[in-house]
């Protein structure tokens, strides 16, 4: 398994006709950077826009071919003419931040899946319905099945199966390097698997080889296989649509392919890419990589929340805490933990206070424990369809995608703040051991439907409650609160009123719009934030006006198990 974040590299070779390719081999390649200009800068595309910056940053970015542009804000893609070393890296990264006009500089990551070693297979869909580790998929079935509801897998692609075909819309692959792709050319209406599989030493030194994972189609199966067929297994979300959206290939997939994949799989435009005709409301991200949370991901992410997309992501398989991985780490994006069959964390699964839930992910080494969903027998290829067992936050993250479904199909105007919320809200607790942090508890779909309708049972006690504040635009105001030793859960809710106010809560200190525990990032008073376990003692909420804002009530309350 790959767990590690991966940086892309490449060697420029001459080809025929002057045309330029890149080396298969990824540990030689040039670097990628996605820069970031200030908004009302123009990014320059040759080099005859660069007398518009310093000194410094024109050659750094003469040193430097252009790629494309981003769809997220003004960041464009550029390439290194060779391979750095790292100290070269960096000064050509400085170099770029010494003028004002650019505001930052990513290098454009590989990102892999999120799953974990598989082992021989076990078992059925014990996480649909076990009493003490399942999701109570089929109490939630009388309610809702995902009809009239777009579910997008950011992944490898998906492969033909017969159990899967019907319940799928045309997508589009992202994948931007002929090589990542592995399919003979780059980005495409070609949403389709052709395999992951890759070399020893391919990826970098050291690394092992592996078959094709067929990976992006475990994880659709488990959201929307289809169902009551008499054939294979069945989905969570059986009646929702698959948007497949391919980022991932061989090694990987770069961080600028994914950002503008997310914000496609949402309904905003893409330079380059068609209109999607089947836009989102649930985007999973079973993929993960190590290191922060940076413009590019976040500026993504919150450009699909603004479209009232919910974005569900794999916490990761390095059983270490979350706040190291992305987009796990990043803010507003439901954070996927895995539990295994006993109802404790998952041994490899990632953990901590950025966890936001847990789900079945299995232990493969244990018989019966497993996450069975669709396949494929092909080494490397596509060969015959199939079904496999698989652990991981990968095979967790789809049951939490499946159960947001179908709360959209319950609530189709639902914000990504309220789906977030009524999962958290209706988890149940761990019956298992979780050290560092699993989020609320086991996702329970039934329960989750139950706290979007308003039917579950408040918090055991009520701590603060404000009526009628009011403020003016960006004028802070600040409360204070204590939560006791032993609280399991808290929320903190902002509603009513008129005008617009931004809720921020934060521990031990008081909000600023840099330093905060939570912000939800809704437009309008309807705002929450929910801690499955709040550090006890002093708590600060802080009100901001984004607009003038008048009869807004807060609450603020925990519970105990």
């Amino acid at each position: 398994m790959r767990l590690a974040l991966l940086l892309m590299t490449a060697v420029v070779l001459t080809g025929l006709q002057g045309e330029s390719v890149l080396a298969q081999d990824f540990t030689l390649r040039p670097q990628r950077l996605i820069v970031h200009y200030a908004g009302d800068a123009s990014p320059p595309r040759s080099s005859s826009s660069f007398s518009i910056i310093s000194p410094s940053a024109r050659n750094a970015l003469q040193s430097m071919d252009y790629l494309r542009p981003l769809a997220v804000g003004a960041r464009r893609l550029y390439q290194a003419k060779r391979r750095l070393t790292q100290s070269e890296l960096a000064q050509l990264k400085r170099d770029l931040l010494s003028d004002a006009s650019i505001l930052d500089v990513e290098e454009d990551i590989l990102l892999q899946k999120a799953t974990a070693p598989n082992d021989p297979r076990y078992g059925e869909q014990w996480g649909y319905f076990d009493e003490v580790a399942g999701v109570n998929a089929p109490a939630a079935w009388s309610l809702a099945t995902g009809a009239g509801v777009i579910a997008a897998v950011l992944d490898t692609g998906i492969v033909a199966h017969s159990d899967m075909d019907a319940n799928v819309v045309p997508g589009y692959d992202f994948i931007s390097d002929p090589i990542v792709a592995n399919d003979g050319d780059g980005r495409d209406a070609d949403a389709g698997d052709p395999g992951d599989w890759v070399a020893q030493d391919e990826c970098y030194d050291g690394s092992e080889a592996e078959n094709s994972s067929w990976h992006g189609s475990h994880v659709a199966g488990t959201i929307a296989a289809v169902t009551n067929n008499q054939v294979g297994v069945a989905g969570l979300a059986f009646n929702a649509r698959i948007l497949p959206v391919r980022v991932l290939g061989k090694c990987g997939g770069y961080l600028s392919d994914i950002a503008d994949a997310l914000v496609w799989a949402a309904g905003a435009p893409v330079d380059g890419a068609p209109e999607n005709l089947h836009p989102a409301k649930v985007i999973n991200m079973s993929l993960t990589g190590q290191g922060r949370c940076g413009g590019t991901m976040q500026s993504a992410i919150n450009m699909a929340r603004q479209r009232h997309v919910s974005v569900v992501v794999a916490a990761g398989n390095a059983n270490a805490d979350v706040r190291q991985f992305l987009p796990a780490n990043c803010k507003g994006v439901i954070a996927v933990a895995a539990n295994n069959r006993e109802g404790a964390r998952a041994w490899y699964s990632n953990f901590g206070r950025k966890v936001d839930v847990s789900a079945p992910g299995g232990e493969t080494d244990v018989p019966g424990n497993g996450v069975l969903s669709i396949w494929n027998t092909g080494l490397t290829v596509p060969g015959e369809e199939a079904y496999q067992f698989y652990q991981g936050t990968s095979m967790a993250t789809p049951h939490v995608a499946g159960i947001a479904t179908l709360l959209y199909e319950a609530d189709p105007g639902a914000t990504p703040g309220r789906i977030e919320s009524a999962i958290k809200l209706g988890a149940r607790p761990l019956p298992g051991d979780c050290d560092g942090g699993c989020g609320a508890g086991i996702a329970d779909a039934a329960r989750a439907l139950a706290a979007l309708n308003g039917d579950l049972p408040a918090p055991a006690r009520g701590v603060l409650r404000l009526e009628n504040l009011q403020g003016e635009e960006n004028a802070w105001d600040y409360y204070r609160f204590e939560v006791p030793r032993g609280a399991i859960e808290m929320v903190v809710r902002s509603f009513g009123g008129t005008g617009d106010v931004d809720l921020y809560v934060a521990d031990d200190v008081r909000p600023t719009p840099n330093k905060y525990d939570c912000r939800p990032f809704i437009d309008g008073n309807e705002e929450q934030c929910v801690f499955p376990n709040p550090e006890p003692g002093v708590w600060f909420i802080g009100l901001r006006g984004r607009h003038s804002y008048r009869g807004v009530s807060v609450t603020a309350s925990w519970r105990k198990p």
